[in-house]
């Protein structure tokens, strides 16, 4: 790794249910749990409103850790490659795939043409080139610069060509540049609002941004210039609501003061399965939930703890309970649907088996620990049900709940810093494939603050089969190191691994070509109302 990972980063991923919360200004009733059927006239304009779990943490794609945000962000930026809704690479802005070198130590892009910014500036080669070279550049201490950290340099062939020339073979390329983060900002934009960019976003898009008013809502309109005559959007304004509190989303959607919500609340299905104006959709995710243990930390630095802690968990309940059954077992530190995913050998709920091990660890009367959560409902939830089930083999845990922006500041520090001893969190891997499912949550060089390694987790075995997998060109021999990687770590046991969870929106029934893609990204670039 290169001195540009070395910047702080935010919190992750994923969470894959935003972890950025805030209450919503909007007058909202709590949901009866009993069956009824809304009555209320379905909206016929083209304006929708779409409340979500958390407020948005930024509009600078560059610097953006959430979901949620990307979710938003995707409405106005794009990337040269993308993912379709399976997330098969597609390309975007570029005219195709991109060409990668045979040593896989360069990338060449043809570009689309005749494609203007949001500002009326235009998209080309040397567009790309100030994206990446502001992204890499270690003084903007961009939270996603550890992303590209393999870019050396950019060069700009022609006005409608662009090499990018890595500093080290990486297989993964290619998926890199589909992730969101991976977005194009003008360059004028930049330029005019240097940092605050991240609060007037300029991309190419098929909507423009309006406006956003923390803890109240963020707005997008229709990009009457946008440069796919094809795919223009047919909605003429998004207004994204955050609304904390899971109910209160629910209440909106029967309502009809909302048309859509994303992450519905697995716990409050039953709640419109009868009312015939709202229609829940569900499809599967790589969204991977777990509890992260500060391995550097007495008593989280034995394994032996590590796994009694495994066993102690009855995650058949677990799903039951908080995710209502839309969820499926961790079978690996990454979901089946990640490219690499090899399922292991899991821990079984045996809570005697798990008080042997703690015994073995010279804790048979127990001890008492902390787990962290991001104040969003199902992190909250699970954490609570952990709590449960640890004190049956002895083991107090307090659950303290936090705003994610203070979450952050405590979390992502070195480990000399860290007062983190357990964390209830979870990732999406948003390539797709195995490498940035494992690497940025599992090595030593993306430790915090230059990575998402929260738990500080280093074993050598692990560390040589990733680089393996990420410099090797032979798929198969790819595969075998990220299957071995996987081995390890669910024999180390550096996270309590607990689900995969299913994506579950909830929508009126007159919402057409809206969908959450794997990642649990959400896509409304064509999304209307009937």
């Amino acid at each position: 790794m290169t001195s540009k990972q070395t910047v702080k980063l935010a919190l992750t991923s994923l969470l894959a249910a935003s972890v950025v919360l805030a209450g919503c200004s909007t007058k909202t009733t709590e949901s009866s749990t009993s069956s009824t059927t809304s009555t209320t006239t379905e909206k016929k304009s083209m304006d929708l409103t779409v409340a979500q779990a958390a407020n948005p943490t930024t509009m600078d794609p560059q610097d953006a850790q959430d979901t949620l945000s990307f979710s938003i962000m995707k409405t106005m930026y794009e990337g040269l490659l993308g993912f379709d809704k399976d997330m098969k690479v597609i390309p975007v802005l570029a005219e195709s795939l991109p060409t990668l070198s045979s040593d896989a130590k360069e990338v060449t892009f043809k570009l689309k043409q005749g494609i203007k910014f949001q500002d009326g500036t235009d998209f080309n080669a040397e567009a790309v080139k100030a994206n990446l070279d502001r992204v890499t550049d270690p003084n903007n201490k961009l939270k996603r610069a550890s992303l590209f950290a393999v870019v050396d340099h950019t060069v700009v062939v022609d006005p409608n060509t662009v090499k990018i020339v890595l500093n080290k073979p990486f297989a993964a390329i290619v998926e890199t540049f589909a992730h969101p983060a991976a977005m194009m900002i003008s360059p004028k934009a930049i330029k005019d609002f240097g940092k605050d960019v991240q609060r007037n976003p300029v991309g190419t898009g098929p909507f423009q941004f309006v406006e956003w008013k923390d803890a109240d809502h963020l707005i997008v309109k229709k990009f009457a210039d946008y440069h796919d005559k094809n795919n223009v959007a047919k909605l003429e304004t998004i207004n994204f609501k955050p609304v904390t509190e899971a109910s209160s989303r629910v209440s909106m959607l029967k309502a009809g003061d909302a048309q859509y919500v994303y992450p519905y609340p697995s716990d409050q299905a039953d709640a419109v399965k009868d009312d015939k104006n709202i229609v829940l959709d569900k499809s599967s995710s790589i969204v991977e939930r777990y509890i992260a243990f500060n391995t550097t930390k007495k008593p989280f630095d034995d394994k032996r703890v590590r796994q009694a802690l495994n066993y102690a968990v009855n995650k058949e309940a677990l799903i039951k309970v908080v995710a209502k059954g839309y969820a499926q077992e961790a079978k690996s530190a990454i979901a089946p649907n990640v490219w690499g995913y090899q399922e292991q050998a899991t821990y079984k709920y045996d809570p005697e088996k798990a008080k042997k091990l703690l015994a073995d660890a010279g804790l048979t009367n127990g001890f008492e620990t902390t787990i962290w959560t991001a104040n969003q409902s199902e992190s909250v939830k699970v954490a609570e049900f952990i709590q449960q089930q640890w004190k049956l083999i002895g083991v107090t845990a307090n659950v303290q709940q936090m705003e994610s922006g203070t979450l952050t500041n405590q979390m992502y520090v070195k480990p000399e810093e860290s007062k983190m001893m357990a964390y209830s969190g979870g990732w999406s891997p948003s390539t797709g494939e195995a490498d940035w499912g494992l690497r940025p949550l599992l090595t030593k060089d993306l430790f915090p603050p230059a990575g998402f390694n929260v738990g500080y987790y280093v074993n050598d075995t692990v560390e040589q089969a990733i680089a393996k997998g990420l410099s090797a060109s032979d798929k198969n021999v790819r595969l075998q190191a990220y299957a071995d990687a996987q081995k390890q770590i669910m024999e180390d046991a550096p996270w309590l691994f607990l689900y995969v969870s299913d994506n579950l929106a909830g929508k009126r029934k007159n919402v057409e070509g809206a969908f959450v893609l794997p990642d649990g990204a959400l896509d409304l670039t064509h999304a209307e109302i009937k």
